[in-house]
């Protein structure tokens, strides 16, 4: 069970989509076992259950490993920076590394971010000898989430067969045309509070203020305040006057805006990729991705940057 292009090394991204557990089995069960039998790393990011039915049917093996699969959707640029060091933990010389990722639920409200991450491990990951398969669930998906998911792998899946993604498009280009993140019903309210040109340090007190009325753990206050410092610095320093905080009250829900008047970054995938250049430009940013919940958008009025933490998962779609 080979994909169309199994004759090139790299990165090989595969999308399944089922809507039953035997249907997903079907693809799975001889994805592992050929793995296995090709002496290569196979790691499973499933399910329990996934993963007992896994085990029962190929057994234990030096060449698979099991980790849990998440419940919730991570954060996009944590998720990748994990991935990314797990892959280059395998030596110079490894046979080509089989994942297989049982993808949670992704609600709508955070669909943003994640199709940008669906995208950018296309980037990120080209350079390991990879053939990672994102397993979805159809039911819940939207029209709009199929799209996008056929739009970032370049191979579909189903049973034993293979075909190559004609509807596989550029990361870069992909992206460039999905920058604008819907507003979360939260900023259609009057906010908690309103500051314009606060300095770095005004922001940073007035979100530890604020966020001290919430249930959320000290770990997501630090980590709030410290993103929304580096989103004040960032706005000053690349964008455009004024600059504006907003930000949100709940009882365990802490949601911060920073908008200017500039056009926003350039990079389609700011935040979610490293810095490139050893001055560390653009370092902060990349670990407020890390921290909470981050989105961008461009509208008329200029670029805004949206920060969000919660004391628990939310379901956003609700």
């Amino acid at each position: 069970m080979r994909p169309p292009d199994a004759h090139q090394t790299g990165f090989l991204h595969e999308l399944v989509l089922h809507s039953a557990n035997e249907e997903m089995l079907e693809f799975v069960l001889p994805f592992v076992s050929d793995g296995l039998a090709a002496e290569e790393p196979t790691l499973l990011l499933v399910r329990p259950e996934t993963a007992s039915t896994v085990l029962d049917s190929v057994g234990p093996s030096p060449y698979l490993l099991l980790l849990p699969a998440q419940g919730q959707p991570g954060r996009p640029a944590s998720d990748l920076r994990v991935t990314e060091t797990l892959l280059a933990s395998y030596g110079p010389g490894t046979a080509q590394v089989r994942i297989v990722n049982q993808e949670p639920v992704v609600p709508e409200a955070q669909w943003h971010e994640w199709r940008r991450l669906e995208a950018v491990v296309n980037l990120a990951l080209r350079r390991h000898n990879t053939w990672a398969v994102c397993v979805y669930d159809r039911r819940p998906l939207t029209d709009e989430m199929l799209d996008d998911l056929y739009a970032t792998h370049h191979i579909v899946g189903r049973g034993d067969r293979h075909r190559r993604n004609d509807g596989y498009q550029d990361p870069v280009e992909f992206i460039s045309k999905h920058q604008d993140a819907p507003l979360d019903p939260v900023e259609r309210d009057t906010p908690s509070a309103w500051l314009v040109d606060p300095s770095p340090a005004t922001a940073r007190a007035a979100v530890a203020g604020f966020a001290r009325q919430t249930s959320l753990p000290a770990q997501e206050i630090e980590n709030i305040v410290l993103a929304a410092h580096e989103a004040v610095s960032n706005a000053f320093l690349h964008g455009r006057p004024p600059v504006v905080l907003r930000l949100w009250v709940q009882p365990d829900r802490l949601t911060v805006t920073v908008t200017d008047t500039g056009p926003g970054p350039t990079d389609p995938f700011v935040g979610l990729l490293p810095p490139e250049h050893s001055n560390g430009a653009g370092l902060g940013l990349w670990i407020s991705h890390q921290l909470v919940d981050i989105t961008h958008r461009r509208h008329p009025d200029g670029y805004t940057v949206r920060l969000t933490t919660a004391a628990f998962p939310l379901n956003l779609t609700q």
